[in-house]
């Protein structure tokens, strides 16, 4: 909520200066044309300084109130035809106040050419203000419109990174308890036979743990950092398995100071430890490849054993399908994952094209 109401701040902060800029600059070429004008009317220059000074003063006054006034209450819901009347109304008394103003310089300063020069003129006058006054107040309401309208849009965008903000944290504590029941349970499994053992899977699990409290709250983590926490992975288990299990990698460094989201790896090394287990080979071994093709950063993960059964990303659950979706926030239509029979081998594969959205 704060964040939206900054942005709000920001934007409408952004388009008051844009205003006053604006106004400034349209007054003062209004001031500068009636000086020019008035001048080759009258041939007077002092009476056409001073009716320049007061009238344009006086116009940029009045609309800037206007403008004021309307800002305090554009949070009110008023008819649009009240709005329209009261803008006629504002229109017609501020240029008959202008034209009165003008009058009143030009009988006390040059009363002769109040003779000289045909009433037609100050009502000229009258109906050139009105002008100027109809067509300030049309680029008004358009401009606040359209203020109206981006500030709408940006709540709308805002609620919008929210949601999925918290869908993402939602997916991301999904996995956080799942991988420590099941490294606990390991854990457990060889305090009898094996205390020592037990006491060294621990001290790991602490130094992966560390590494994710670290990162948590991030969302994304390099993939130097993920291929380490992946590799300590493997060796809490590999402890359990003796030499049963091994991780061999292969990474491009080009890939290492990619950003992806927080335990992408660790996900897709969880899921072939697991198939290779179910495979129950006497030796496995995962091989973990990176490499970078044009703007895709493409990453598998390999493991012995078969597929039962092809992989459906609509319906995928478990790890692998809390992966996806949380890719599917992070790389909107610009990921693939594949989970494929490779000869001896299950093969997971993922392509993230360009850099993950930033939520």
């Amino acid at each position: 909520m704060h964040s939206t109401s900054t942005s709000r701040d920001f934007l409408k902060g952004d388009t008051v200066k844009s205003f006053w800029r604006a106004q400034v600059a349209v007054w003062g070429v209004f001031a500068t044309v009636g000086f020019v004008s008035r001048f080759a009317i009258f041939e007077n220059i002092e009476a056409a300084w001073w009716l320049t000074l007061c009238q344009e003063s006086l116009g940029f006054t009045l609309t800037s109130v206007a403008a004021v006034l309307y800002w305090r209450r554009r949070s009110k819901a008023y008819s649009p035809v009240l709005v329209g009347v009261c803008v006629i109304l504002l229109c017609l008394g501020t240029s008959a106040l202008l034209t009165a103003t003008g009058y009143a310089i030009h009988n006390l300063m040059v009363p002769e050419i109040i003779k000289a020069v045909p009433h037609q003129q100050f009502k000229l006058g009258f109906f050139y203000y009105m002008g100027i006054l109809s067509i300030w107040s049309l680029i008004y309401f358009g401009a606040s419109a359209e203020l109206a309208a981006r500030t709408e849009r940006l709540s709308k965008m805002q609620a919008e990174s929210r949601a999925l903000k918290l869908e993402l944290e939602r997916l991301q504590q999904q996995i956080e308890p799942h991988f420590l029941f099941n490294s606990l349970n390991t854990i457990v499994a060889e305090i009898s036979d094996r205390p020592a053992i037990a006491e060294e899977m621990t001290r790991r699990l602490a130094a992966y743990l560390r590494y994710s409290l670290d990162k948590q709250g991030r969302g994304l983590s390099r993939l130097e950092e993920e291929i380490e926490a992946a590799e300590t992975y493997v060796r809490i288990l590999a402890l359990r398995f003796d030499t049963r299990l091994e991780c061999q990698c292969r990474i491009d460094p080009a890939t290492l100071n990619k950003e992806l989201p927080h335990m992408t790896l660790q996900g897709l090394v969880e899921n072939a430890i697991k198939h290779s287990m179910r495979a129950e080979h006497e030796c496995f071994q995962i091989n973990i490849d990176t490499r970078m093709q044009g703007e895709e950063l493409v990453i598998q993960v390999s493991n012995p054993g078969i597929l039962k059964a092809p992989f459906d990303l609509a319906n995928g659950g478990g790890g692998l399908g809390n992966l996806c979706r949380r890719l599917a926030l992070r790389y909107p239509d610009r990921f693939k994952f594949s989970l494929d029979q490779r000869a001896g081998r299950i093969v997971a594969e993922i392509r993230m094209n360009g850099d993950p959205e930033m939520l």
